[in-house]
């Protein structure tokens, strides 16, 4: 895959004939028991030359919310693009994914009297629900935006110079992007406190235990269980930020690495020997009743899982040991 310009990356398939060109942001809006995502999309044959909006629908609701008709209001001119599934409805973790598109014929007219607008208003009908959303105005002046930098990046570069060069307004992918980096800086924060935090409890664990051998003054049992008091509380120290560390890892070990969504899905499971080795364990023996040692043999295991994210097509893979007993 190679990239064009700042906005947009462009994907050939020699063999079918076809350029993609995709926008490599989306909008996203979140409604009631609804999620939207929107984003540009160019599909060019040697035939056609098709501009795309796509759609995909995450919704909790029974049975799913199929729209049919997306209405744009762009300076009072009105323009009806008609839904076309794209791909079968499918289930992930209890919520029902809908895919399709929106097709604006001809492409480029259709995209320019969008970005020209100076007023811009979306509403989403479904014919099944006999319901409509009517999408914020913050979302669809991000959505003309990006209209504008797709514009700029696959027809004409003279175009909409502002948008990609001005700043772009704040948005709520800005704010969770804001909030990941907050936590990555937070956790590099913790990983370096408990470092030290560490350092200094081993430093007062070493000169409590230290103190009976230098000091010509032995020390009383009371005063040696007091040690041990404050050497236990003085691990608190240490203890906190280990635990806020580990909470943050197990949030980051349901995200995706790439776009840190919760959309992440299972897709392989292998176990492979890591290692047979010899423990000793305590047993219970059947003829005298009373608890002896032996020697058993346990299989450690390297358990590698595939996973991949739903919501950007991302795929990796993490591996652990798993041991025996």
């Amino acid at each position: 895959m190679s990239i064009k310009g700042d906005y947009v990356s462009v994907e050939t398939d020699q063999f079918e004939g076809l350029t993609t060109i995709e926008h490599l942001r989306h909008c996203r809006h979140r409604g009631g028991a609804n999620e939207l995502t929107l984003s540009w999309r160019r599909s060019i044959r040697q035939t056609s030359d098709r501009m795309i909006l796509d759609l995909e629908i995450k919704t909790s609701r029974s049975g799913g919310w199929l729209p049919s008709q997306l209405v744009v209001l762009a300076d009072d001119q009105r323009i009806e693009l008609n839904y076309f599934p794209n791909k079968a409805c499918e289930y992930r973790r209890g919520d029902l994914y809908e895919i399709g598109v929106f097709f604006l014929e001809p492409a480029p007219c259709q995209l320019r009297k969008l970005c020209d607008a100076a007023s811009l208003k979306l509403k989403l009908y479904s014919a099944e629900k006999n319901e409509h959303m009517l999408l914020p105005e913050q979302f669809c002046i991000q959505l003309q935006r990006q209209a504008r930098q797709f514009y700029n990046n696959a027809f004409d570069k003279t175009k909409y110079t502002e948008a990609v060069t001005g700043v772009a307004p704040h948005t709520e992918d800005d704010s969770f992007a804001t909030h990941i980096n907050r936590r990555e800086k937070r956790y590099r924060s913790l990983c370096s406190q408990r470092l030290i935090l560490g350092l200094v409890w081993l430093g007062i664990l070493g000169g409590l235990c230290l103190i009976p051998v230098f000091s010509k003054v032995s020390l009383s049992s009371s005063a040696s269980d007091l040690a041990i008091i404050l050497a236990l509380l003085s691990s608190l120290i240490w203890v906190v930020p280990h635990v806020q560390i580990l909470w943050i890892e197990q949030q980051k070990n349901k995200e995706c690495p790439r776009c840190h969504h919760r959309a992440i899905k299972l897709t392989g499971y292998r176990e492979n020997v890591y290692q047979v080795r010899s423990v000793e364990q305590i047993v219970n023996d059947r003829l005298t009743g009373k608890r002896k040692s032996r020697q058993v043999t346990v299989t450690d295991h390297e358990v590698t899982q595939d996973f991949a994210c739903m919501d950007c097509r991302h795929k990796w893979t993490r591996s652990h040991i798993s041991r025996g007993f």
